[in-house]
């Protein structure tokens, strides 16, 4: 038997393809997944086809609780268009489809994972090239689900659940049972198990006046599975459990709703019920979310040419999850990859190679290519973004009396402004619009601007003799203009008097600047916190982090970000 499928994808792709069964004598059947070449795959708005012909593929094998049971990969065009699985008969698999092109790396599972350890390889949008990972979810950000009995293969597309986790408090609940779970005029959700997919529209078009309550049984490890109605936009609140108490009476317990807390629930998302007792055994139950804080510790440093085994051995050192890189001509990205590293590079500004190093996979890129995003789990994705500043003009030098690349030293600071507002304006304007394109608050921007900060020369800093003028440094202030307000380092040390935070030069010459060109600035959020932000360098006079034997010819900065939702 043959069925067409028409799956969609999370970019509204679409691809047509085969599914069959083969019977076999024992107790297992193949099913073969038979990719249609002839017509490729149709991209909407634009209709455009595009052949998988080339592309990479993988298949992820889940059970009907989405635990992980294994897969396999493969390219498109060798040998046969035709994917072979073998399982065994009588059992319902969920599959994820994963294609990509060559250059891409696919995310891995091990035996104990399940369906929701993916959730950090959901591409975002935009992509550049959307079409460089295509996942196929389902018409409701679910899975492609195989029934494989003893007859026909069934497919069928299921929207992916929300796991529900039921807490008791150790003191007061630990001698209740619950028996089961019930959602009462499911307006907003339905348990999974009670509505198959084929029927799920028909489902969502019902007025609200004709849905009914479902109960759910949970399982042995407290753990409910909920389908949210995607149509509704919003969380079915209205459960009730079914309990037996410690003295083995059965009661109904409504689970209340915090005020002011939104339950928003998509799909593949974690929620939890609190059960407690209080001290005269009156139960309660109460929704709650978890607030669980994610830490992205990232780094900004001049690579000065040098080669990938030097690089990594100093990501290694500093500690770091991405380290935003600049002069990165003698990078292998070959060689950052087989350390199971990922690595992103881009061209900026005629200043050579920029390269963002990471230990998470990207989940997408900016329209410009100038930032990555990184899904860090619970729903946080940082916007990396990492840039090189024009070398010259060097406005320092220009008011010190240096002349530099064809730029006579001048006592003019408004000519020193807009020329340097000139040289480096092509970068800017491709970093603003990278950040107006951003789909997630947590926003960071580093990079050697080969300019200080516009918070760094200050009326201040020329009393106290440190800057010979007070300068609103343009490129770094119209990124403020902008909307990136944060910078991570004046966080942590406001007074540039007293903390300079030099990153230029390690290696000064007789007549020289001291500057802070190496800077990691970042979108203010009260769900974003700086908790660090250090200066990496040779000797403990310039620095907070130390390596004696410093091999760059700029420090580095080192930032930890606390992000929360």
């Amino acid at each position: 038997m043959v069925i067409l499928l028409t799956i969609s994808s999370l970019f509204s792709a679409c691809a047509e393809e085969y599914v069959g069964d083969v019977q076999k004598e024992s107790n297992t059947k193949e099913i073969r997944f038979s990719l249609n070449m002839e017509r490729g795959i149709t991209m909407s708005p634009t209709r455009s086809s595009m052949s998988l012909a080339g592309m990479q593929w993988k298949i992820f094998c889940f059970d009907d609780q989405y635990n992980y049971l294994f897969d396999q990969t493969g390219k498109v065009g060798d040998m046969t268009d035709e994917i072979k699985v073998s399982v065994t008969k009588g059992i319902i698999y969920r599959f994820l489809f994963l294609f990509a092109t060559a250059d891409k790396t696919f995310p891995t599972l091990q035996s104990g994972h399940t369906y929701w350890d993916l959730s950090a390889y959901s591409p975002q949008l935009p992509l550049t090239d959307p079409m460089t990972m295509l996942v196929s979810k389902g018409e409701q950000d679910g899975t492609l689900r195989v029934a494989a009995s003893t007859s026909s293969v069934q497919v069928t597309l299921s929207p992916r659940t929300s796991r529900i986790v039921l807490q008791k408090d150790p003191n007061t609940a630990s001698g209740i049972t619950v028996n089961s779970v019930s959602y009462t005029n499911a307006v907003s959700s339905v348990p999974y198990v009670h509505i198959e997919p084929q029927h799920y529209n028909e489902y969502k078009n019902l007025p609200v006046t004709t849905r009914t309550t479902y109960q759910y049984v949970p399982q042995a490890d407290s753990v409910c599975y909920i389908l949210p109605d995607m149509c509704a936009n919003s969380f079915g609140m209205n459960a009730t459990l079914h309990i037996t108490d410690r003295a083995s009476k059965k009661q109904d317990i409504p689970v209340a709703v915090p005020v002011g807390l939104a339950l928003n629930a998509g799909g593949g998302r974690t929620y939890y019920i609190e059960i407690a007792a209080d001290i005269n055994g009156k139960i309660s139950a109460t929704w709650a979310t978890r607030a669980v804080p994610k830490t992205l510790k990232l780094a900004t440093q001049n690579l000065w040419g040098k080669k990938a085994s030097v690089v990594i051995d100093y990501f290694n050192k500093i500690d770091v999850d991405v380290l935003c890189a600049q002069e990165c001509s003698n990078l292998s990205e070959a060689e950052i990859n087989a350390q199971g590293l990922y690595v992103h590079t881009h061209s900026n500004n005629g200043q050579g190679k920029c390269s963002i190093i990471s230990r998470y996979p990207f989940s997408g890129t900016t329209p410009n290519k100038y930032g990555v995003y990184i899904d860090l789990g619970e729903g946080i994705v940082a916007l990396v973004m990492n840039c090189h500043g024009a070398f010259k003009p060097y406005g320092p030098y220009q008011l010190n009396g240096i002349e530099y690349g064809g730029f006579a030293s001048t006592t003019d600071v408004d000519y020193v402004v807009k020329v340097n507002k000139q040289a480096r304006q092509e970068m800017v304007d491709m970093l603003l619009a990278d950040l107006a394109s951003a789909t997630t608050p947590f926003v960071s921007i580093s990079g050697d601007f080969n300019e200080p900060s516009w918070l760094d020369w200050t009326e201040n800093t020329k009393s106290a003799g440190t800057t010979p003028y007070a300068v609103q440094w343009p490129t770094t202030h119209a990124l403020w203009e902008g909307g990136i307000k944060g910078d991570a380092y004046r966080t942590i040390h406001p007074d540039p008097v007293t903390h300079h935070g030099y990153t230029w030069t390690p290696f000064p010459s007789a007549k020289d600047t001291k500057d802070r060109i190496d800077i990691t600035l970042y979108t203010l959020s009260p769900n974003t916190t700086v908790k660090s932000s250090q200066i990496i360098g040779e000797d403990t006079n310039t620095s907070d982090i130390v390596f004696p034997s410093w091999i760059f010819d700029h420090r580095g900065l080192r930032t930890e970000f606390v992000y929360t939702r």
